[in-house]
């Protein structure tokens, strides 16, 4: 009796981890999970397609989507079929490091850089582009800016303090753009990712100078 008691006791503290796991992990999850999706009050094709390592143009085309693609809550999509990106781009573009040098780089996964700072520190534009998002557009990424760099190439830059730039500017590499901040995150970081073509660059192929 007292093995049969031990072992339901260990099932279910198994269960309770697996449950806390999935939970943590369900922002990412949630839409690769189900081939038919809800889409949720504020999000938007490229807020589904950031969480899914994937292109908003994917997402369009899977579900018949024309542009301007407006979704709306409470809409299904289709998510089947839809591979997770993994980028073999190889690039000879360099790009300048988005903020200063000194700040502490780390990696979310296999597509975003973290740049650990302070508040107010500065954020680079990477090469020349035009500003094409400006602000708290995509939820969860805090103040935000997307610069299209007119080669295919797109870079985001999440959780600003500051923005310096507005939708439809052209900037210069270099440039400042913004300050690090900690919007919709707990302490002061800048989340980086290149994009080619809609779809993440694994940052394995990212070179900065």
């Amino acid at each position: 009796m007292n093995k049969i008691i031990s072992l339901f006791l260990i099932s279910i503290i198994i269960s309770s981890c697996s449950t806390l796991e999935q939970s943590i992990d369900q922002l990412y999850k949630e839409v690769r999970s189900s081939s038919e999706y809800t889409v949720k009050e504020n999000e938007t094709l490229w807020s589904i397609a950031l969480r899914n390592n994937t292109s908003p143009r994917k997402i369009a085309l899977r579900n018949n989507l024309k542009k301007p693609y407006v979704i709306y809550p409470g809409q299904k999509l289709n998510l089947s079929n839809l591979e997770s990106i993994e980028s073999k781009i190889t690039t000879a573009i360099k790009w300048k490091l988005p903020t200063s040098p000194s700040i502490k780089q780390n990696r979310e996964g296999n597509f975003w850089y973290l740049f650990n700072g302070e508040i107010g520190d500065p954020i680079f534009a990477t090469r020349n582009a035009k500003v094409v998002l400006s602000g708290p557009v995509l939820p969860g990424y805090g103040n935000f800016i997307m610069l299209d760099h007119g080669d295919s190439y797109l870079s985001l830059y999440a959780h600003c303090k500051d923005i310096f730039v507005t939708k439809g500017e052209e900037v210069l590499s270099g440039q400042q753009i913004a300050t690090i901040g900690s919007s919709e995150i707990n302490q002061p970081t800048l989340k980086f990712q290149v994009r080619k073509s809609g779809s993440p660059v694994d940052i394995s192929e990212i070179k900065f100078n």
